[in-house]
């Protein structure tokens, strides 16, 4: 089990290249669309080696979460402001986006600071990204233009936001109460999220190269 959790905690650090190093490969097939995602991914690698760098050296590294949390939900609601026509869903993204800022700076001053998980910001950020996910399989399904959904890329990357803030949402809401759990538990747990990582970043990368 041991060996199991290691591996896919390793794995999961790092599934983040593969997106990134097809993104490389296929940038001059990118609008503005996929040079937003391309900035989050760019972005989120940085972060990764950061906190592992900081974990390997047995430092604190919860503040980078905290940033990258705001900075992840923004690319997104960007991503998907970009994808709705609608002017109050637009809107509505951007007025998201600004509450969201506020809750989170309102959550490191008063509930969870920098040196702690914030498993508040992470819980509200899927649910709003699961509901935009939704939507836009929603308004898919309703207008019927895409004929092969499977070689639509934008149905790859919604798909993996959907299925990561899907399973990973029950992991930040219920984090404070892991916490009480024993450690072993935790981690076994735990490592569900690196599953949910490897199949976001593996939907991604399979979006990013359907681009035509």
């Amino acid at each position: 089990m041991a060996s199991i959790t290691n591996i896919i905690s390793e794995v999961a650090q790092f599934s983040i290249v593969l997106p990134i190093t097809i993104a490389v490969i296929r940038y001059k097939h990118f609008d503005k669309l996929f040079w937003t995602l391309s900035g989050l991914l760019v972005f989120a690698g940085i972060i990764a080696y950061w906190a592992y760098k900081l974990y390997a050296s047995k430092e604190n590294n919860m503040h980078l979460l905290h940033v990258y949390t705001v900075v992840e939900y923004t690319c997104w609601s960007l991503f998907y402001y970009q994808l709705f026509q609608k002017l109050w869903i637009k809107r509505l993204i951007v007025s998201l986006i600004i509450l969201f800022m506020i809750f989170s700076i309102y959550n490191v001053c008063n509930w969870q600071s920098l040196e702690t998980y914030n498993s508040y910001g992470r819980s509200l950020e899927g649910a709003l990204l699961l509901c935009f996910a939704i939507a836009w399989f929603y308004k898919v399904f309703e207008n019927s233009k895409i004929k092969r959904l499977e070689k639509h890329p934008i149905f790859w990357i919604n798909a993996a936001v959907l299925t990561y803030f899907a399973g990973a949402f029950l992991l930040f809401s219920s984090k404070n109460f892991m916490q009480e759990i024993t450690q072993e538990e935790f981690i076994a747990v735990w490592t569900l999220h690196g599953v949910f990582l490897i199949i976001h970043y593996l939907f991604i990368s399979i979006g990013i190269w359907l681009k035509k």
